[in-house]
């Protein structure tokens, strides 16, 4: 009986862990939602976007170009090395995992998460 007491506690200390690291990520979430939001209040913002619409919509428009391409960036390259490490054929990430993981958000989000468990198995 003594002898899985070690067994135990990694089970237990492992579960906690989990968690707790899911429980911070939601606190994360709620303090990035709630500036968000705040920010999405402030008046002098408002004025300053109904004064010069154009150059607003401009620089919006450069600056989700920028994101766009530096997710591509980052996304296509990386994959194309984890496709040359990678020796079985069916574990290897093709081309519309590649796109899917580029359009969710540089590796984050459930479609990533969920690719990378489908690469475990």
């Amino acid at each position: 009986m003594m002898q899985l007491i070690p067994i135990l506690i990694i089970l237990f200390s492992r579960v906690t862990t989990k968690h707790v690291f899911a429980t911070l990520s939601f606190i994360a979430e709620i303090f990035i939602f709630l500036y968000v939001g705040m920010d999405a209040l402030d008046i002098e913002k408002w004025r300053f976007i109904s004064q010069s619409p154009g150059k607003s919509v401009g620089i919006s428009s450069v600056l989700l170009g920028l994101i766009l391409v530096g997710r591509a960036a980052f996304v296509f390259p990386l994959s194309f090395l984890s496709n040359l490490l990678q020796k079985s054929p069916h574990v290897k990430i093709d081309m519309k995992q590649q796109v899917t993981i580029w359009w969710s958000g540089l590796m984050r989000g459930a479609v990533s998460i969920a690719l990378a468990y489908n690469q475990v198995k």
